[in-house]
This record gives structure tokens, C-alpha cells and sequence, in this order.
């Protein structure tokens, strides 16, 4: 996956365009080694916590330029999409913090996943400015409201509400793929994840909610005035009360916020059939 990764953002690349810093937190396979391969176009630092918000905060203490970029090694971000996002955030600028669109790669999925992830990149907050996902940069005066990264579960929420409505974007001529769930209970475990580390997120900046434009009674409206997303919303909305459901036990038990790893989406896939998703 890390390969991958480093291969899209590099293809394009000019010698020492980018500044990249792999931060291998508390890995135990060959990721420091793969990223070593790809020789001096990266900076490789192996910390011993397996915390991705160590992970920020280390990379973070070595990184020097702006727009930074902070993205997960299991996405596919090309060249021209992070050009286009730093473009954006170049001062001077208004925008604090921006990502290119997500494209979700739904091959060799279920169709209850399919359908998941069709309602969700339908909804309202999907193009509203939305960061995250595997993918955001700050501009230089976006990174400087905060010191380093807090111990939270969503990171990404975390970035997205850093900056007002206004001071974010997502950039539309750039867009990244991230590689979701093949199964449900995997998906369930993720979105489980993500609803109590926007709980935790909420309850630990709640000055931050005056950033917030996602409301569940807006997607809710939004969705009845969608009868296309009728029948996909069958498998997107029970799974999404469950998430948080489980999200808000796992709070009130005072657990830690659950991580919920998708290790499904890594297997191989199978080859496509002709002519698009099976």
C-alpha cells in the first residue's frame, strides 16, 4: 500500500518538489523498508508508539514546508492533485485548511457496500468543504491555530474544524482515491470508529461546533427528496444508527475510543469484470 502511495505522488514529480515524510508508528513489518526504496525523495522516521497522532506529531516536528499535507499510506494521491490543492492554500489566501475530492474505489465490493458509499458521497456534507477521508493540507496560518496535533481518534474531523465554513474547501479539479471496507462487518467497525471520535471530538473542543455544518436532520431531508437514494439508504442508515449506537456505549463504558482498523480492504482484489464494478 505505502508503495503505491509514494509511487502516485511522485510520478509527476520534479526533484525535491515535495518534501515527504514517512513516520512509521510502532510498525513491525517492512514499511520502513519499502519507503526506503524509494531513496532520497523521502524522509523515513520509525517511532516506537503505534498512535497515528504520534505519527502527526513526529512528522510534524521534522517538516519545514507550507501547504503540508497529511496523508494516509493506503490512498492513491497523484501528483497534479496535490499541485492543485497548494494552490489553493498559497498564501495569501483565506483558507485555512482544504483537500482534493475523494473517490472511492468500489470494486469487488458488496452491493450493501456500494450502496453505503453511494448514499454517503451523495450527502450534502460530502461536498461541503469536507477534508478527510486520508487526505488534508493546512496552509501555513491554518497550522498555526493550534500547537501539536491533540490525542484524538479523528484527526481528519479534528483539521476539518480547525477552519470556518468559508476557510475550507474541497478543490474540485483535484481528487485522491481511498479504498473502502470489502465487507459490512468491517464497515461497521470503521464507521463505529469515526461517530465516537466525533463524540469525543465534539465533547473535548466544543467551541469547535460553531465550525460544524453537518447535521443529521439535514441528510435526513436531504435523503427524502432523493427517491433514487431510497433503496441504498436501506443499507446506509440502519448501518449508520448502529455506529452510533456502538459509539456512544463504548463512550459511556469510559473504553477507549475503538479503532476499528479495516484490514479487509488491503486483501487483493479480484480482477474486475468487463465493463465496470461486478
Amino acid at each position: 500500500m505505502l508503495a503505491r502511495c509514494l509511487g502516485a505522488l511522485l510520478a509527476g514529480a520534479a526533484p525535491g518538489e515535495f518534501e515527504i515524510v514517512v513516520v512509521c508508528n510502532g510498525c513491525t513489518d517492512e514499511t520502513a523498508t519499502e519507503a526506503r526504496r524509494f531513496g532520497a525523495a523521502v524522509r523515513v522516521l520509525e517511532i516506537a508508539a503505534s498512535s497515528k497522532i504520534e505519527a502527526l506529531r513526529a512528522g510534524d516536528a521534522v517538516a519545514t514546508g507550507f501547504p503540508r499535507f497529511y496523508v494516509d499510506a493506503d490512498v492513491v494521491l497523484g501528483t497534479a492533485a496535490v499541485r492543485a490543492v497548494a494552490r489553493e492554500l498559497t498564501e495569501p489566501t483565506p483558507l485555512a485548511v482544504a483537500a482534493p475530492r475523494a473517490e472511492v474505489d468500489l470494486h469487488d465490493r458488496p452491493w450493501a457496500v456500494r450502496a453505503f458509499y453511494r448514499v454517503w458521497t451523495s450527502l450534502p456534507f460530502f461536498g461541503d468543504g469536507f477534508v478527510g477521508a486520508g487526505v488534508y493540507a493546512f496552509s501555513a496560518h491554518g497550522r498555526a491555530r493550534f500547537g501539536d496535533f491533540p490525542r484524538l481518534v479523528a484527526d481528519d474531523g479534528f483539521a476539518r474544524l480547525v477552519g470556518k465554513p468559508e476557510e475550507r474547501r474541497t478543490v474540485a479539479g483535484a481528487a485522491f482515491t481511498f479504498f473502502p471496507p470489502r465487507t459490512l462487518r468491517a464497515l461497521l467497525g470503521v464507521m463505529t470508529r469515526i461517530r465516537a471520535g466525533r463524540l469525543e471530538l465534539h465533547r473535548t473542543f466544543p467551541e469547535l461546533l460553531a465550525n460544524e455544518t453537518t447535521r443529521p436532520a439535514r441528510s435526513l431531508a436531504f435523503l427524502l427528496r432523493r427517491p433514487d437514494l431510497w433503496a441504498p439508504a436501506c443499507a446506509y442508515l440502519p448501518l449508520m444508527l448502529l455506529a452510533e449506537l456502538r459509539a456512544r456505549w463504548w463512550l459511556r463504558a469510559r473504553r477507549n475510543v475503538p479503532w476499528g482498523q479495516d484490514r479487509s480492504s488491503r486483501r487483493p482484489a479480484t480482477p474486475a469484470a468487463p465493463g465496470g464494478l461486478p
